[in-house]
């Protein structure tokens, strides 16, 4: 009996250590007989027919079709974000004789049964990313690819508070946060949309109190208009690689 149910808790098709096609316990339960021999063993048998009926549906519940991955990359090739999982095709094909082996594997007690495969593996569409900060031409432009994707006009930290030159990653990103606010701070502007942090509180970020682009205005970050902001906010992910230079 312990082996019994120990064949209704595991019994299933198997791809790899996956019960990829589990059977129900009733349904097994019905393929299976106990008899005595008289001799205080109990025999199990199974009903091939009834296996069969499952058999014939396997190939609709095995067979898939490849799904290729796309993945943004930095400039070094390492992944910064899945757009999609890969996942690799399979397909069963001839199913003459399993429902007979699963028979003949179900007597001796093991439910577990293992499946051939044809795989198709998956391609990976690799998409580059950065962003270039020019502090000199105050411009901001997203690369894709090596390719300009596209260029803003910005206005970058002026005076004291100009934006720090290096090679920076994209961090924390919020849709909308007050900027500065709090002791410590000698501005406070409310309902900032769109920030994308790169060095510490430096960030990308929309900005609505003014409209004097192409010149040095802000605190650090770098003021763009809303509509660009989002579109950055949406293109760059996390670890998304960010120059800012002279």
């Amino acid at each position: 009996m312990t082996a019994l149910n120990g064949i209704l808790d595991t019994i299933g098709f198997y791809i790899g250590d996956e019960r990829t096609v589990p059977v129900d316990r009733a349904t097994a339960a019905s393929w299976l007989t106990v008899t005595s021999d008289g001799k205080g063993d109990f025999p199990l048998t199974a009903d091939q027919a009834g296996i069969q009926k499952v058999v014939d549906g396997l190939a609709g519940q095995i067979d898939r079709g490849a799904v290729n991955a796309d993945v943004i990359v930095d400039t070094g090739g390492e992944v910064i974000k899945t757009l999609t999982e890969g996942q690799t095709g399979r397909s069963l094909g001839d199913t003459t004789g399993i429902a007979a082996a699963f028979a003949a594997q179900l007597a001796q007690a093991n439910g577990k049964f293992a499946l051939a495969v044809a795989e198709t593996p998956f391609e990976t569409t690799k998409t580059e990313r950065r962003i270039d900060v020019n502090l000199s031409t105050q411009t901001t432009t997203l690369y894709q690819n090596g390719q300009v994707y596209r260029t803003y006009t910005i206005s970058s930290g002026a005076g004291d508070h100009a934006t720090h030159t290096g090679n920076f990653r994209i961090g924390w990103k919020t849709e909308m946060q007050n900027m500065g606010c709090v002791p410590g701070y000698d501005y406070c502007t409310k309902d900032v949309p769109w920030v994308s942090y790169f060095n510490g509180d430096e960030g990308f970020h929309g900005t609505y109190w003014h409209n004097n682009f192409g010149t040095p205005m802000s605190h650090g970050c770098i003021n763009m208009t809303i509509p660009q902001a989002k579109e950055l906010y949406d293109w760059a992910y996390r670890g998304t690689e960010v120059s800012v230079h002279y």
